[in-house]
């Protein structure tokens, strides 16, 4: 019985001691070169040891200001460079006009001259052979030609012998002349009294060239032409003026007629 007793209590012992032992090895730490259910703290970053404390000293985190942003440069395109350089030319006088075509002296520069006229006929008049464009058309006293010549509007001054009538030739250019002709239509038709010649660069300012006052040719019917030279002239424009007028007529009143005008270059 004893025996049973004694051998009990050293299963009981030796069973005591095997669950220390296992008590003993579950507390014992982990070993630092052996891999453990932990997971290690990494190491600090962008930090400096004091030696004096060997404790961690945390350094200053640099502030960061916002930087200037610049405009990006504008790339600009390349262009091709140009090849041919214009050279140089000479300054143009704003004062010289355009060449001249020479003239032989003695031609009759009126048969190229634009016309304009202070008044016209109408039809009643123009069928039979008045119009301005027959003032300088170089016909005159030709029956088989109906150009009779430039007449003023029929039956419309009854009252002003001293109207003035026009009519006005524009040179192909600027011309040197010294002789006007004018030739009054058939039998002395209605011309004037008393006219002008005037000569003028632009068209705004005339002089005066010649002048004939108390014309009585319609009177005596005389339809021969007045013939006048000058000192030479460089003008654009030739205007022939009547400051007079011939006796009117009951039916058709105050005109101015003439049959062609020539202007001579010199």
């Amino acid at each position: 019985m004893i025996k049973k007793q004694i051998a009990l209590l050293v299963l009981l012992t030796a069973a005591l001691v095997l669950l220390l032992s296992s008590c003993a090895g579950q507390n014992k730490p982990a070993d630092d070169n052996k891999p453990g259910d932990a997971t290690q703290a990494p190491a600090a970053t962008e930090a400096t040891v004091d030696d004096a404390t060997e404790k961690p000293v945390a350094t200053e985190a640099p502030v960061v200001t916002d930087a200037p942003t610049e405009e990006p440069a504008t790339e600009v395109p390349a262009t091709d460079a140009p090849t041919d350089v214009p050279e140089p030319t000479e300054a143009v006088d704003p004062t010289e006009g355009p060449e001249l075509v020479p003239i032989e002296s003695g031609t009759n520069v009126a048969l190229d001259a634009e016309v304009d006229v202070s008044s016209t006929t109408g039809e009643s008049h123009a069928s039979i052979g008045f119009g301005p464009e027959h003032i300088n058309d170089g016909y005159y006293y030709e029956p088989s030609v109906p150009s009779v010549g430039w007449t003023t509007n029929v039956s419309e001054n009854f009252d002003d012998p001293e109207q003035e009538e026009w009519a006005e030739l524009k040179l192909a250019q600027d011309t040197a002349i010294n002789k006007i002709i004018v030739y009054p239509v058939v039998n002395g038709g209605r011309f004037p009294v008393a006219f002008q010649l005037q000569v003028s660069m632009d068209g705004k300012n005339y002089t005066t060239v010649a002048e004939v006052k108390d014309n009585s040719r319609f009177d005596d019917k005389d339809d021969s032409p007045f013939e006048f030279e000058f000192e030479t002239v460089i003008c654009r424009y030739v205007k022939f003026l009547a400051t007079e007028l011939c006796e009117a007529s009951p039916r058709d009143g105050y005109l101015c007629q003439v049959a062609e005008i020539e202007i001579y270059a010199a």
